[in-house]
C-alpha cells in the first residue's frame, strides 16, 4: 500500500488512510520520490479507510539521483554555503 504503481501514462495509488475531511471525490496530484520520478494528477476516491487515486502521469527527465530529489521536493542546489544562508 502507499506505493505509486503505474502502467504507461497511467497510474493508481492505494492509500491505507481516509482523512475524514476529504471529500468523497476530488482531484489529486502525485509527486514520487524515488526513481522513476514520475508526477501527475488525477482522480482521488475516498471509502471509509482507504483511499485510491488514479490519473495520468509523466516520467521527469532526470539524469542524477540527486536533480530527482531536488525536483521531487520543489528544492534546488544553491551557489552559497548553509553558513552565509544563516546569516541573511
Amino acid at each position: 500500500m502507499n506505493t505509486v504503481h503505474g502502467i504507461g501514462p497511467f497510474y493508481w495509488i492505494i492509500r491505507d488512510f481516509a482523512n475524514r475531511n476529504t471529500p468523497l471525490v476530488c482531484m489529486g496530484i502525485m509527486k514520487e520520490t524515488g526513481i522513476p520520478w514520475r508526477h501527475g494528477k488525477g482522480v482521488q476516491l475516498r471509502t471509509r479507510t482507504h483511499t485510491l487515486q488514479f490519473g495520468l502521469c509523466k516520467r521527469a527527465k532526470i539524469t542524477n539521483e540527486v536533480d530527482g530529489i531536488l525536483q521531487a521536493i520543489g528544492g534546488r542546489e544553491m551557489d552559497v554555503p548553509a553558513q552565509e544562508i544563516g546569516l541573511w
